[in-house]
């Protein structure tokens, strides 16, 4: 396993160099990177260049941009992280002010305090390019800080905003899937028998594919192994028929029988 760094402040994942501490995937870090001190969360480098995150190897980066890891958060740092994101978020009303001045199409999201204190990154969302380099200056001559706009995509615009999906619980992504939001393919509904639904079926608030289409795939494809296809031929207890149905999670069977009737049959028994 290669391990990397993922930058929170702008969402890059880059490997870093060599360290003394004990690291394994999901630690939460300290690092410096360009003169400011930032968090960072320590991912799989192979995993991430497999889900389609943005990577990039060590002899494409300039030496300065390599993070060099300080510590573990310390339960110290994470009570100044959330000191420090209750005051990136205590700039959003004057940032919002600035966007209208400068008459830009930009939705606010999110801010970031750097650590240090250094930087300011504010997160937006927007229909095409932003040109913003009014819009730094004028935030740098505000804040007295370096100051970074990061642009996101539509499914990081719904983790920002939080909400309710079409289950009825909270969003996953905002819920409980902590790392990057990796790739949802169309092959990854098929799979679980649900491509001929329809988009508006297997599409989430966000309009990208959802996200349990990826962290349930395992399930099914381990279910589907044990279970009968549609159209199978099959025999029950209560007859001979064909399968017309499939509730892949709860390893359910439903049985058009030659009779006419039809019949849910528990398959994990």
């Amino acid at each position: 396993m290669e391990l990397a760094v993922k930058i929170i402040s702008n969402g890059r994942i880059v490997p870093f160099g060599e360290t003394t501490l004990n690291l394994k995937v999901g630690d939460e870090i300290l690092f410096e990177q360009m003169g400011c001190l930032e968090k960072g969360i320590i991912c799989d480098l192979k995993s991430e260049e497999d889900s389609g995150e943005s990577c990039c190897e060590n002899k494409n980066c300039p030496a300065e941009e390599t993070p060099v890891i300080i510590r573990k958060l310390s339960e110290t740092d994470i009570k100044k992280y959330v000191a420090l994101k209750k005051q990136a978020l205590e700039c959003l009303p004057e940032c919002r002010k600035k966007i209208e001045s400068h008459k830009l199409e930009m939705e606010l999201l999110d801010a970031e305090l750097s650590f240090d204190e250094k930087k300011l990154t504010f997160y937006f969302s927007a229909p095409g390019r932003i040109d913003f380099r009014a819009l730094v200056s004028d935030l740098a001559s505000t804040f007295r800080k370096l100051i970074r706009l990061q642009q996101v995509g539509a499914r990081d615009e719904a983790r920002f905003l939080d909400g309710v999906g079409r289950c009825g619980q909270r969003y996953c992504c905002r819920s409980h899937l902590n790392k990057n939001l990796e790739e949802i393919t169309l092959e990854m509904a098929r799979s679980q028998q649900l491509a001929h639904m329809g988009s508006n079926r297997i599409t989430g608030s966000c309009g990208k594919l959802m996200c349990c289409l990826k962290f349930e795939l395992k399930d099914y494809e381990e279910n589907l192994k044990h279970l009968p296809q549609i159209g199978e031929q099959v025999k029950i207890k209560e007859g001979e028929g064909t399968v017309v149905d499939l509730n892949v999670l709860k390893k359910k069977v439903t049985v058009a029988l030659k009779e006419g009737n039809r019949v849910e049959v528990d398959w994990s028994k």
